[in-house]
């Protein structure tokens, strides 16, 4: 750790500080460069058709939510009109991520420009993430190139259209609240971060109770037991960990009524309805059975066609069988990120393994009932929602197999992600996806 000031101290300690603090950014400022660059020259050559959250931004430093007021295009999808308004049916987090950038530029700024950034960022906040859970250099620098280009994410920070900023951006949040809770911090800071995951990615708040979880077995055994509720230290941080997501939700609700007139109205459904009634084919499901019934848009019939898109869904053969594509409906994790099969490796008996297994079931559940596997994407978009909780799972793993064989299964698993992500961006931008 670095000192947290220099008075008091000698011209060659203060040197010798300096330095440090010179090694220590070296490697994270790397990273950044690697991965922005490396964004940056894949990125999506069309960003623009979707860039919604750019107008939603100059609609809230204008005073209001509709971006009708603020000339969104009228070509957009996924927007929602009524009585001559037009809202977003997202979450605002990542409109508000942007103010500060909207306010000088108005809506000339790309939002591409701010997922690439915080594309880059999150492969720095892994990499300090990976240290604080004390992994080896050599997991470090094996999974934070995995992490970057070898994952959805690698897509997802490409992509510049509202919904894949909206995953990038959770992802940073969520990072960042791990990141705070593992420093000990006061819980409330990393239910602040956890707040704004979820205002850019709503089932993220169901990460919540691997937060809770950790506060009350990293004091107790047991969670039922007596002690538990007599702890008034534990009692009090998990209040405030509560406490601090309330104004979230708040806000969250009084978001939905400024729009639509209700608590719980997103939005969502009209856009479920608009795809039902204009016979889109929105998932893999209605393109081989388009004259089936369909399906809710919660539906326990979506989980199948989750799974199959998760393990099993492969790339498409073009019409005229001369080569393989990327399916738009995504492609197996299996196919696209062969490491986090890792995550299934570890052998450790640890709390936090535990943890982790618990929040990836809780966030997934919303996703794996939604009646759309991702749509127009390379690898499977919903992976995003629980990725921070899933990349410890893998380093865990990582740091379980520990042989020269296991190493040379790593790095080749690392190697095939990445080329199998750069294949599938490369893809996608041909076909102007």
């Amino acid at each position: 750790m670095f000192k947290a000031s220099t008075i008091g101290l000698t011209v060659k300690e203060r040197s010798a500080w300096a330095a440090s603090l010179g090694r220590g950014l070296i490697f994270p400022a790397l990273i950044l460069v690697v991965a922005f660059l490396g964004y940056y020259a894949v990125q999506s050559p069309t960003p623009w058709r979707a860039e919604h959250h750019v107008y939603l931004a100059d609609a809230i430093l204008h005073g209001t939510l509709d971006v009708a007021k603020v000339g969104i295009p009228s070509f957009y999808a996924d927007v929602i009109s009524i009585d001559g308004s037009t809202y977003l049916p997202f979450p605002p987090g990542p409109a508000i991520l942007l103010l500060p950038f909207v306010a000088l530029w108005g809506t000339d700024f790309s939002e591409i420009h701010m997922t690439m950034g915080l594309g880059a960022i999150n492969a720095v906040l892994f990499w300090y993430l990976l240290g604080l859970l004390n992994v080896s250099r050599v997991t470090k620098l094996l999974l934070v190139p995995f992490f970057a280009f070898g994952t959805v994410h690698l897509y997802a920070a490409t992509a510049g259209t509202v919904w894949f900023y909206n995953s990038v951006a959770a992802v940073f949040f969520l990072f960042l609240a791990l990141i705070s809770f593992f420093k000990r911090i006061s819980p409330v800071v990393p239910a602040f971060f956890l707040g704004f995951a979820f205002l850019s990615r709503q089932q993220t708040i169901l990460a919540a109770p691997f937060f809770l979880y950790l506060l009350l077995r990293e004091r107790h055994p047991s969670l039922l037991t007596r002690a538990v509720f007599l702890d008034k230290q534990l009692l009090t941080r998990v209040g405030l960990f509560c406490a601090m997501l309330l104004p979230f939700v708040g806000f969250y609700f009084w978001y939905n009524v400024a729009r639509f007139d209700g608590l719980f109205a997103t939005g969502y459904d009209t856009l479920f309805n608009g795809y039902v009634d204009g016979g889109q084919p929105y998932n893999i499901y209605r393109v081989h059975f388009p004259d089936s019934a369909h399906f809710n848009m919660f539906d326990v019939r979506n989980i199948p066609l989750h799974l199959y898109s998760i393990f099993l869904m492969p790339p498409e053969i073009a019409h005229d069988g001369s080569l393989l594509r990327p399916s738009p409906y995504g492609m197996s994790v299996l196919l696209t990120s062969p490491p986090f099969v890792f995550a299934a490796l570890v052998r450790r008996k640890a709390i936090l393994k535990t943890a982790c297994w618990l929040a990836i079931g809780l966030v997934s559940i919303p996703t794996l009932l939604y009646f759309i596997q991702g749509w127009v994407g390379f690898g499977y978009k919903y992976l995003l929602d629980y990725a921070p909780f899933l990349l410890i799972l893998t380093a865990f793993g990582f740091e379980d197999r520990q042989s020269r064989y296991w190493t040379g299964v790593k790095v080749f698993l690392v190697a095939i992600a990445i080329l199998a992500n750069f294949w599938g961006r490369h893809s996608m931008n041909a076909l102007g996806w």
